[in-house]
């Protein structure tokens, strides 16, 4: 035997351990798919084609990226034709398929037959129905609009509490998209739909409808933003997105000078953090504020029963605004469309089925932050706006989808991290759990961020305590839709960081005997193939949460104790 084949001097034993070991992490890491039906109407493209407006670019960046180890599987729907060779043509949402044909399951009705949209996690609507034509609200049920239907609306509810779908819907100014989404639940009362809801307008002569207009363009040239040049329609088709605010998802007060808060995850980028632009545009529509949703509201679905915002262990979700934006003011500025007072108003809004056993949903004030015309010179210079702006969708995406793809994918990541960096230097059975912890979100923070790992922290929590996550719910982030932060702050209660490091530790301590068995596997065979069963990883993983909370009750208690002689009366 050739002894340098045997002995290489330029790496250490590390290096190999390091080599063979990122190869072992990749054996048995698995995908998962969310799988995402986009449907459209009327004037809607489904590709990128010349004109711009539709979502081809946002259906490509689905089918082309993941988010760990998920990735997106998207099918497409037109209401009305076939333009852009949509996979359903002529799509209703209660259409079922037999023996190869998709038919209407209010015309075939047998019980071997599901709904389409039974195989997807969510359905996202970009709705253009009844039309750029600002008439009256009797123009969004006109047959010709292509409405929902009763019984499309019932399979479309069934389908969101039943099977926990998640579902995007947004229209623009005026009834634009009503027609496909003004009766579905949940959606129809987060955001403005009819005139009878207020709906802003596209412009008009009248000072009424000049004053109500959400313009969102932004000045681009000096000119422009001098205020002595007009800032045209066109500009909404430049790279220069408009700002935004968000809304703080969850809060603490640390202490009294200090406020913790993090954004939505939807609106968190695991680099560039807060997610605080979107494309402009110069008629952007118009969401409800929390206060306004009228929570006790009935379904309202022909045959089914129930609340339109159920309620489940006297938990009741609600639908939360996570993003204002502001109009440009003209004047300082000139605008096209001619005179607008300065205005905030509601851009994004979500609501958390997951808490009340349905599908999560989100909606947006305008398709105009998603469309091609709107996207394309963004991402073409590149750099942070499009790295945010692109982020966003795939967190919509990452986010509507039901509990278990992402759940798995985190959960493998803790299980990979027995075999990365973090894993060889930083655990070790005797460490603590908050040693544990503070490694490992380290790790996963570094590809999710933040956001994300306390979102995902929150769901797991709820899922093996309930009555821990009550607590935190009710003590730590809002009451009636209100951040907590104000007063004095509860110096006995536990920060969220710590809480976090706790459950992330469990985790890792959970999953110590997993990690070690699958290294003997490998001992044994150094190309076996290693399978890891879903449904098994993520009980290993919820058994690590209950570990991680029961350390912090002991440490917590531990620390009251120290306390207490500060009680004492003098």
């Amino acid at each position: 035997m050739d002894r340098s084949t045997k002995y290489d001097v330029t790496r250490g034993v590390s290096d190999v351990y390091i080599e063979a070991v990122s190869e072992l992490s990749k054996a048995f890491r698995r995908q998962t798919t969310i799988k995402i039906l986009v449907v459209v109407d009327g004037s809607v493209s489904l590709t990128e084609d010349t004109e711009g407006f539709g979502v081809g670019r946002i259906v490509r960046l689905l089918r082309e990226s993941t988010v760990g180890c998920t990735r997106f599987e998207v099918d497409t729907a037109r209401r009305d034709g076939d333009a852009g060779a949509p996979t359903y043509r002529n799509f209703r949402f209660d259409l079922v398929e037999s023996g190869g044909v998709f038919e209407s399951q209010a015309i075939n009705n047998t019980a071997i037959n599901v709904p389409i949209i039974n195989k997807y996690d969510e359905v996202w609507c970009f709705g253009f129905n009844p039309g750029n034509l600002a008439g009256p609200d009797e123009d969004i049920t006109h047959p010709g609009a292509q409405p929902t239907g009763d019984n499309e609306l019932k399979v479309l509810t069934q389908w969101m509490n039943d099977r926990r779908g998640g579902l995007l819907a947004m229209g623009d100014h005026d009834y634009l998209g009503a027609s496909m989404c003004h009766r579905i639940p949940r959606i129809r009362s987060m955001r403005r739909w009819t005139a009878a809801q207020g709906v802003p307008p596209i412009g008009g002569a009248s000072q009424f409808n000049t004053a109500r207009r959400i313009d969102t363009n932004q000045p681009f040239t000096a000119g422009q933003m001098a205020g002595t040049d007009i800032i045209p329609f066109e500009v909404q088709e430049d790279s220069k997105p408009q700002r935004i605010d968000w809304v703080p998802w969850i809060a603490q007060q640390v202490n009294i000078f200090q406020i913790w808060q993090r954004p939505h995850p939807i609106l968190c980028h695991p680099v560039y953090g807060p997610i605080d632009v979107m494309p402009d545009h110069p008629h952007e529509g118009w969401l409800f504020e929390d206060s306004e949703i009228d929570l006790a509201a009935p379904l309202e679905v022909p045959t089914l029963a129930g609340d339109e915002y159920p309620t489940v262990s006297g938990n009741q979700p609600r639908p939360t605004l996570i993003a204002y934006g502001t109009t440009t003011p003209n004047p300082p500025f000139r605008l096209a469309k001619g005179p607008s007072p300065k205005k905030r108003f509601g851009m994004i809004s979500v609501y958390d089925g997951h808490a009340a056993n349905v599908g999560r949903v989100a909606t947006d004030s305008t398709w105009h932050h998603w469309f091609d015309q709107n996207i394309d010179e963004i991402e073409a210079k590149g750099g942070e706006n499009w790295a945010k702006i692109s982020r966003y969708f795939l967190n919509v995406a990452t986010w509507l989808a039901p509990p278990m793809p992402v759940t798995f994918c985190l959960a493998q990541d803790v299980l990979v991290s027995h075999f990365t960096y973090v894993g060889f230097q930083e655990y070790t059975p005797k460490s603590s759990v908050f040693d544990l912890g503070r490694a490992l979100y380290t790790e996963l923070a570094r590809h999710w961020g933040p956001c994300w790992v306390s979102n995902w922290v929150l769901e797991q929590v709820r899922a093996v305590d309930t009555d821990f996550w009550a607590w935190l719910k009710d003590r730590l982030f809002w009451k009636d839709g209100i951040p907590v932060p104000g007063g004095d702050p509860c110096l006995s209660c536990p920060p969220f960081e710590l809480i976090e490091l706790a459950v992330l530790g469990g985790m890792v301590r959970a999953t110590f005997p997993t990690a070690a068995d699958i290294k003997a596997e490998i001992a044994k065979k150094s190309d076996r193939a290693v399978k890891v069963s879903p449904e098994s990883l993520v009980k290993i993983v919820e058994e690590g949460v209950a570990i991680g909370l029961k350390e912090l009750r002991r440490t917590l208690a531990r620390s009251i104790e120290e306390v207490r002689p500060l009680l004492r009366q003098g």
